[in-house]
């Protein structure tokens, strides 16, 4: 009876220095969640170039986002396909399914901060003639993304993004910033939660994370971050 006695309080003791100490999780890498993402975009400054009167900004839109590792040369790719270009590559005889998507190097561990970088991105564009006779001359659309960072978090893995964005469309050139969230949820901006409606459009019950700060945007209609990446509470 001693001996289980002591064996329990050894066994205590031990559980108990290891609790007490702060262990730091180890990074997982670089991990991306794949599949439909929603970015919000800011403008950086007024656009420039040609026909920029007619050119409407851009504001949001979803985000097909996929990584592709290679084990055998330890590299990762990041691919983002903006919803908007994608839905215009029906009226580009020319253009292919690659080119409706951009590709970027990915780095495959974090940053002291968490971040995983991704660079050196293609861009993407259509050439879309969209007018009912097809006599209208095409809209030159160009995607091309930079200095993209995924927040890879054992409390967030890979569910927060940002970057910069130059955009092309017929000449007129635009470069916003933006930051995108994982999955798009869209949302009522009018929805009060309450036992009526339901959970917070974009809080609890929503699907997002709850520790993440989102709100609810009345122009976009989707929850978006409301701080730059990390935006927590």
């Amino acid at each position: 009876m001693r001996k289980s006695i002591l064996s329990t309080l050894v066994m205590l003791g031990t559980a108990g220095s290891l609790t007490a100490c702060d262990f730091e999780q180890p990074s997982a890498g670089c991990i991306v969640q794949e599949g439909v993402w929603f970015v919000k975009y800011e403008a950086i400054e007024a656009p420039t170039g040609q026909n920029c009167a007619g050119s409407e900004a851009l504001t949001g839109d979803d985000l097909g986002v996929f990584k592709f590792a290679n084990p055998d040369q330890g590299t990762s790719q990041l691919v983002i396909r903006p919803n908007a270009l994608a839905a215009l590559g029906q009226f580009d005889p020319g253009n292919t399914y690659a080119g409706l998507q951009t590709i970027g190097s990915l780095e495959t561990t974090t940053d002291e901060n968490d971040f995983c970088k991704a660079t050196e991105f293609s861009s993407a564009g259509v050439n879309a003639t969209t007018g009912e006779d097809y006599t209208a001359a095409p809209e030159a659309i160009t995607y091309q993304f930079a200095n993209v960072q995924v927040y890879s978090n054992p409390g967030a893995p890979g569910t927060q993004m940002a970057g910069e964005l130059t955009y092309t469309n017929n000449g007129c050139v635009s470069r916003y910033a933006w930051r995108a969230m994982w999955p798009s949820t869209p949302c009522d901006p009018d929805a009060v939660p309450d036992e009526t409606n339901g959970p917070d459009t974009c809080g609890e019950g929503s699907g997002i994370n709850p520790d993440f700060k989102a709100q609810c945007d009345s122009e976009l209609g989707h929850c978006v971050l409301t701080d730059n990446v990390p935006s927590f509470k």
